[in-house]
């Protein structure tokens, strides 16, 4: 009876780790562009010129003078402020937390780990969509070139065989 309490603990925290990301990760990849005398914009920048900046809507590409936008808050802040602080938090808590995982079960060591899995992605996914809506507005920016960041599983890590690790590659 208790192995299936801990499958139902271990269940439900999987519930939740795949809800609270599936909630965290749908944040909009829009600017809101405030220009003086018309209202504001929310849309994808796609490129950008001398005079203009150029957003996705739904009827199309279009420009927007460079002298008519008052401001620009582009997408991602939120998402990489909040990654971060549950990066922050994840990471005393599997330093506090991990000595314990062995005796404390699979449901415990979930919840020690969860905050740095979501976190971690969350920051790197708001970071990469706000480097990639400042550089589209950047007059003359190749709209070809975007941010990325590339994670490979590796089958040496610190110069040891057979020791998991990951690479990580990040062009910006």
């Amino acid at each position: 009876m208790i192995a299936l309490s801990g499958n139902k603990e271990l269940h439900m925290s999987f519930k939740w780790f795949f809800l609270c990301l599936a909630f965290l990760t749908g944040c909009s990849t829009s600017a809101n562009i405030t220009r003086h005398n018309a209202p504001e914009i929310s849309a994808k920048i796609v490129g950008g010129d001398g005079e203009n900046i150029y957003v996705e809507s739904p009827t199309g590409r279009q420009p927007i003078r460079r002298s008519d936008i008052a401001d620009v808050d582009h997408p991602g802040d939120a998402a990489a402020v909040i990654g971060g602080v549950l990066t922050g938090y994840g990471a005393v808590n599997i330093v506090m937390g991990a000595p314990k995982c062995e005796s404390e079960g699979a449901a415990f060591c979930t919840g020690v780990f969860a905050p740095a899995a979501i976190g971690i992605p969350l920051m790197l996914w708001g970071t990469i969509v706000k480097m990639n809506s400042v550089s589209a507005m950047n007059e003359g920016a190749d709209p070809g070139r975007s941010a990325r960041v590339l994670v490979l599983p590796t089958h040496q890590f610190a110069g040891q065989p057979k020791t998991p690790g990951v690479s990580v590659v990040g062009t910006f």
